[in-house]
């Protein structure tokens, strides 16, 4: 039997595999946010699950921004919700 990691959505805070989230990483080195689909980008990484709700709710909680203690552009949701 293969290991599969599981990790936590921001929003909801369940637990799922990792293969059914979306990851976004903050790089270390430029502070720069974005998405990684294919789960490879060195730095900081927070999950989040791919429907609309979840992504909603971390918008209006400010999920990511608490998550790597910055402010980050907008566009990430918007982004996030094109892989739903």
């Amino acid at each position: 039997m293969k290991h599969i990691p599981q990790r936590m959505c921001i929003a909801c805070r369940s637990m799922k595999p990792q293969g059914e989230l979306i990851r976004i990483v903050k790089d270390n080195e430029t502070g720069d946010i974005s998405l990684d689909m294919e789960k490879k980008k060195f730095g900081r990484g927070a999950y989040i699950c791919k429907n609309a709700d979840c992504i909603h709710l971390a918008h209006k909680k400010h999920g990511i921004e608490r998550h790597f203690k910055c402010k980050i552009s907008q566009d990430i949701y918007e982004e996030a919700k094109r892989f739903i």
